[in-house]
Formats: C-alpha cells, structure tokens, sequence
C-alpha cells in the first residue's frame, strides 16, 4: 500500500508537470544551461538538475524516458532532450524554443570563433606543429571515449561481431553510402536475430507524420547516392541534413562522416582546418557537434553558418518528437529493441575509424607519443577538463618551439 506521504508526493508532481511554462522563460533557462554545458551529458544533467530536482516540473521517471529516447534517435544527445523537454511543458512551440536555444550559444561562439580564424594573424599563429599535437590530444579523447563506449554497449558476441565488421568496412570504405548500410544492415541483423519472434512493431501514423518520415528518408538518400562533383557543393545543405539521420553514439561519431562531406575539392575545406575545428569544439559549449556553424561559414560566411546548423539540427528534433509520440509502442517491441542493441554496437565503429584517421595524418615521433601518453591519462585517469589538457599541450608547444627557435 503506498503511504501517504508517496501519495502527495506524487500529486504535487503531476501539479507541477501540468503547470506551463512561459515560453520566455523556457528559453533563458535552456539558454543559459547550454551556454554553461561542454557537452551533451552535461546539458542533459542540467536540465535534470533544474527541472526534476529544483523546480519539479518533471518526474526523474519522466526525463529518463526523455534520455533513453534520446540516445535511441540520431543526432546530438542533449539537445534531443531539450527539444523533448520543451514539448513536454509546452508542446510544439516549446520544442522549437527549447531547441533554438540549446544551439544558439555555441552557434554564436563557433560562427566567431570562424571568422577570427580567416584572419591572416590568426592563421599565422595556428603552426602545423600545434594542429599535429591539437590531434593527438583529439585522437586520445576520441580514444578513451570509445573504451567507454565499447564497455557499456558491446557485450555478447553478437555486438562483438557487428562492431568488428562495421570497423573493418569503415575503415576500407569512403563512399556515403557506406554509413547507411552499415547502420541498416546492423539493425536489420539484431532484429532478425532477436530471440523474441512473435513481436510484430505496430504503429499508427498520422499521415503528416508519414510525410516526414518520407522528408527525412529522402535526405538520407540524397546524402547516400554518389554524386558527380559538381553537384556536391550546390546539394552540400541537405546532404548535411541526411548525413545528420546516421549520427548516433555521440559527436566524435560524426568525425568520418562530416569528412566526407565537407573535406572535398568541391567544397574547399582543407584536412588540417577540419582536424582543428574538430580538436577546439570540446573548448565551445554544447555538443561535439558545435563544428557545424565553423565548417558552414567556411563554405559560406555567416549565412552558411545558419544554413548548416539547421540542415544538421532541425531534422534529429523532428524525428525525436515525431518518436515521442510512439514512444510506449517503441519501448515494448523487443525486436526492435535488440535491433538497436546492435546498430548502437555498430557506432562504436565510428570512434575506432576517426582514431585512425586522424593518427594517419600525424608524424611518427617521439614528442607526439608523449603528448599522446599525457592526454590518455588525463582523460582516462585524472579525468581533467578538456580545456586544460588542451591549454597544457599549447604552453608546451610553444616553449618547445620558441626554444628550438633560439637553439
């Protein structure tokens, strides 16, 4: 029998969670956390800090299932639980205004931070020294990441299995099309292996959901069919868009595939300034994922900025919401489930191949493998902000440099 004290409990939760909140204030409160959040899994610890534990507007049962969906969707983590947050207390205006404003701070930090970086003096000071061990602290990152990874999601054979392969056809293959199967055929094998058999994955869909369904699966195919290279800079957004449809398991997953969109002839963004962006973006608030703004007004100034972040942003919170609805119909399919057991094995695929790409591209000496060294136990034992490894490995790097300078 729940005790009375459970029993108010309870009510004044459901009080609170039936209470609206004013847009305005949805937004400076979403605002303000993601400015003060260096990555997703800190915006999402904010969120639940403020709205479960301070102002009780949700119940901690609630927001979990507002993560857990979260991390089932593609796209940044974090502001996929924002945009569910925001429809939660004040449906699909609350979605939009929760979701512009986890991204605008560091829009507007990574947009500025790409404009001083055209500066001649800026790009003076940027050495390929510097950038070589700027990398080698990424690559470690990325390294350590996908350790954490490997343990929490890939643990029967099964997943073993889908991550070795998805590593190996990663590694060897360069095409778009080859992140898109390797996620289907990852899903499509743990649903056809599921132990469970008799459960059918029913849903009901309106039929503008099913327009958007259709919107989105049109993107993935615009970002996976080859196009010759003179199509790739004029259709570069809404490949963008799909691309953003195959991003699970974080922002360092995003590393190959961004790659490949945006480090052509055709678009013009060199392999040592997306290497750098990638290495400075756990410096920005937000998610990993805050390189876009920097690569898009590469491509194009301020309104390519704007143009990308939406082409990556706007299409992951549609879906999440569009998954919310079906939520409880999603969470009871047990094919389903083990289907995403191994596509999220599959990502992990992703970490293992940007650690490749990036070592491939930096020199073989003894001064990289310490900084390497450094930055893994950093990460990996003292947990230190990433900001201050960074800062350490740039003070070294220029004492190192202006002493063989004078030498």
């Amino acid at each position: 029998m729940p005790t009375t004290t459970t029993v108010e409990t309870t009510a004044s939760t459901r009080a609170a969670e039936s209470r609206q909140e004013p847009l305005w204030v949805l937004f400076r409160v979403v605002f303000l956390l993601s400015a003060m959040s260096w990555g997703g899994l800190a915006l999402m610890a904010q969120l639940e800090h403020h709205y479960v534990e301070r102002e009780g507007r949700l119940s901690r049962v609630a927001f979990s299932d507002l993560i857990a969906l979260a991390w089932m969707v593609p796209g940044p983590v974090g502001c996929n639980v924002a945009v569910q947050l925001g429809h939660t207390l004040r449906g699909s205006a609350g979605a939009w205004v929760a979701g512009v404003a986890s991204v605008l701070p560091f829009f507007l930090l990574m947009t500025l931070f790409a404009t001083f970086y055209q500066t001649p003096a800026m790009r003076a000071m940027v050495s390929p020294t510097l950038i070589n061990h700027f990398s080698v602290v990424l690559a470690s990152l990325i390294l350590v990441t996908w350790y954490k990874q490997t343990r929490a999601l890939v643990r029967g054979r099964l997943e073993w299995a889908a991550m070795l392969a998805a590593t190996v056809a990663l590694a060897y293959a360069h095409a778009a099309a080859a992140y898109v199967v390797i996620l289907c055929a990852s899903f499509g094998a743990g649903w056809a292996a599921s132990p469970e058999r008799q459960s059918r994955l029913r849903l009901t869909v309106a039929r503008g959901d099913w327009q958007l369904i259709a919107g989105l699966a049109g993107l993935i195919v615009v970002f996976a069919v080859p196009l010759p290279h003179r199509f790739e800079l004029a259709l570069l957004w809404p490949r963008l868009a799909g691309a953003g449809m195959t991003l699970f398991g974080g922002g360092f997953s995003a590393l190959p595939v961004l790659k490949t969109l945006f480090v052509t002839p055709a678009v013009g963004i060199s392999d040592s300034d997306f290497t750098l962006a990638f290495s400075l973006s756990p410096l920005s608030p937000g998610p990993l994922l805050n390189v876009v703004p920097f690569f898009g007004y590469l491509v194009d100034g301020w309104p390519g900025a704007l143009i990308a972040t939406l082409a990556l942003f706007v299409p992951s919170g549609c879906l999440v919401v569009l998954a919310r609805r079906h939520l409880l119909q999603l969470k009871t399919n047990a094919r389903f489930e083990h289907g995403l057991r191994l596509l999220r094995a599959a990502t992990t695929a992703f970490l293992a191949v940007a650690v490749l790409r990036i070592a491939r591209h930096v020199p073989l000496q003894p001064a990289y493998f310490v900084t390497a060294a450094f930055s893994c136990v950093c990460f990996a034992r003292l947990k230190l902000p990433v900001y201050l490894v960074y800062g350490t490995v740039a003070v070294a790097c220029g004492l190192w440099l202006f002493y063989a300078h004078v030498l």
